[in-house]
């Protein structure tokens, strides 16, 4: 994965994604006609819900509202939509001076939601309708379930927040699979995967100086706001606004086509200082994105993160109106205060330009984990100097090694085309590897899955692999927002025989996983699994941790960042859910 900006050195080894987002079930119909959830909650009963919604509004002290609604003026501009070839025009208003602060109606939102929706998600039953009452725009899925804008109250309110930004075929209401979907040689248990539902949630914009506003029975939000609440995680959207146009990109700028990132940057980079009016606004949408959407908050002991900035000295930094100075407290947040490994900056804004030089300073975990891949790195090296290869047999040990949970290209159909050693992706790789291991005369007895440089990514392939070690394997995924969690469970065909059975996994075979500080994020769920699973042993080192899901953020001001989101991959034990992000300890540990 791509990277911009002072992470770039490192962000190979340390940083890696893996995705997941919402579901839920639609409504239902009460005996009297009243609308009425899944859970049972009748319209009388939502009533009472929206004064128990989750609300983590922290606010920014002496937070400035930077709009005037009576000026707020609309432009077209144009709209480059996951490639330069696909361009389109977009309404967008202004209601500050400068015209740096964007808005767009509800009819917009709806409509870029179910763009990338289907484009992004490749979801094609999601669907969105709105209605307008008074001060309040009412976004409805077709699974029933509403997102209401609010320009009375400045808010925005979800009944149900992971069911609103459900994939629209996905019998949980967390998937795991929501990004990539299931693979043709990977299958859901639908009977044996659930759910459960979480709270309401009330994100409040007011105590952070963020406007929303009607005019003439419309009503308008920051794209800003509307992308981090709406996009960023659902279906890792994210929306650059250069003052000139808005390139619209799959995860970010820095990681997908080349000639997206070219059009951002093609505003020449400037030395003026930001407004007030821009300054004071990234400020206050960072803290509401922090406060709402970062999955370490209670581990870090944050509570409110423009109280956080205060007693760092970071939010003097923020506040400065030099773009540069604004940069280099971001670096220093990401690096040095949060460190958890998932945390990047991964592009600075056009304002400074994609060469801008920012000092970069790091934290000792970050520094750590960079360390642990040099050192491990270095060791693999002196004996695979060439690079090691994906399967290997030594004696009747089969070892099966690869460093990222790589997804499987698309259009690429193994049923019709049998992986070979040559092959890359992890699933090519894990197939290759199963039938070697089980072929006719195989003199294999034992199978290590090494994971010991292993830095995550995609979870799609992530559960291919836990199904081929254990059969019947399940993954689990919490929202530390509303509480809700899913686990699912899933079976490979790792013989592709067409059938999903118990010739498809390991188990008959002594199994070993080796683990080290680098075995991060899906790294770390993996071994996690099988270490639980009671079928596999445990090698090495603790694992690096890394629980939650990586959340794109672009700010305002066009700096581009990646977070610890409130999707957090934790472990299931007993009907109990577990936090993973400590890592896993080996059942026998190696020093060396």
């Amino acid at each position: 994965m791509k990277r911009s900006g002072a992470g770039a050195w490192l962000a190979s080894m340390l940083l890696s994604v893996t995705l997941t987002a919402g579901c839920a079930n639609p409504q239902t119909q009460t005996q009297n006609g009243a609308s009425q959830d899944a859970r049972g909650s009748t319209t009388a009963e939502t009533a009472v819900l929206v004064s128990k919604g989750v609300d983590r509004a922290r606010g920014v002290s002496g937070a400035v509202v930077v709009t005037d609604p009576a000026k707020l003026t609309g432009e077209e501009l144009p709209l480059y939509y996951l490639t330069t070839d696909d361009e389109r025009t977009i309404k967008l208003y202004f209601a500050d001076e400068g015209h740096e602060i964007p808005y767009i109606d509800a009819d917009t939102a709806a409509l870029l939601l179910e763009d990338t929706y289907h484009d992004v998600n490749q979801d094609a039953g999601f669907d969105v309708t709105v209605a307008t009452s008074g001060h309040t725009a009412t976004l409805t899925r077709e699974n029933g379930y509403e997102m209401t804008i609010d320009a009375g109250d400045d808010s925005i309110y979800f009944l149900d927040y992971d069911a609103f930004f459900m994939p629209s075929d996905s019998p949980t209401v967390i998937d795991v699979l929501e990004h990539y979907g299931l693979i043709n040689c990977l299958e859901r248990m639908d009977k044996s995967s659930y759910s459960r539902y979480g709270s309401a949630v009330t994100f409040e914009l007011a105590p952070y100086g963020i406007d929303v506003i009607e005019n003439d029975g419309a009503c308008y939000l920051p794209l800003s706001t509307f992308a981090d609440i709406c996009c960023a995680l659902t279906c890792y959207a994210t929306f650059n606004y250069n003052g000139q146009c808005v390139c619209v990109s799959e995860y970010g700028l820095a990681d997908t086509d080349r000639s997206l990132l070219d059009k951002y940057y093609e505003v020449e980079a400037s030395d003026e200082p930001r407004s007030d009016a821009l300054t004071h606004f990234t400020y206050q949408e960072l803290c509401l994105a922090l406060d709402y959407c970062y999955g370490l908050s209670e581990q870090h002991n944050i509570d409110g993160f423009d109280a956080f900035f205060e007693e760092c000295g970071l939010k003097i930094r923020l506040l400065d109106p030099d773009a540069r100075e604004s940069t280099r407290a971001m670096s220093d947040l990401v690096y040095v205060y949060l460190s958890d490994g998932h945390c990047d900056l991964t592009g600075y804004s056009h304002r400074i330009g994609r060469d801008a030089e920012i000092r970069a300073a790091f934290g000792k975990n970050v520094i750590d984990l960079f360390d642990a891949n040099v050192r491990h790195g270095e060791e693999r090296d002196k004996f695979y100097p060439h690079g090691v290869p994906g399967y290997e047999e030594v004696g009747d040990t089969a070892y099966i090694t690869f460093d990222v949970f790589e997804t499987m290209p698309k259009g690429v159909d193994y049923y019709k085309d049998a992986p070979s050693a040559e092959t890359t992706d992890t699933v090519g790789t894990c197939l290759y590897a199963f039938r070697q291991i089980t072929r006719e005369g195989s003199p294999v007895r034992n199978v290590v899955l090494d994971l010991s440089l292993n830095g995550g990514g995609d979870s799609t392939t992530a559960c291919f692999v836990l199904s081929m070690f254990l059969g019947q394997a399940g993954a689990c995924v919490e929202d530390t927002l509303t509480g809700a969690y899913m686990n699912e469970t899933f079976r490979c065909d790792a013989n592709l025989d067409g059938k999903f059975d118990e010739d498809d996994s390991l188990e008959g075979y002594r199994l070993f996983c080796m683990t080290s500080p680098c075995s991060f994020s899906c790294g770390n769920l993996v071994a996690s699994v099988l270490k639980s699973s009671g079928k596999v042993t445990t090698l090495g080192a603790t694992s690096g941790g890394g629980s939650c899901i990586v959340m794109p953020i672009v700010c305002a001001d066009g700096t581009m960042l990646q977070i610890s989101s409130y999707r957090r991959m934790s472990h299931m034990v007993n009907g109990s859910v577990y936090d993973i992000d400590r890592g896993v300890a080996p059942d026998y540990p190696i020093s060396r």
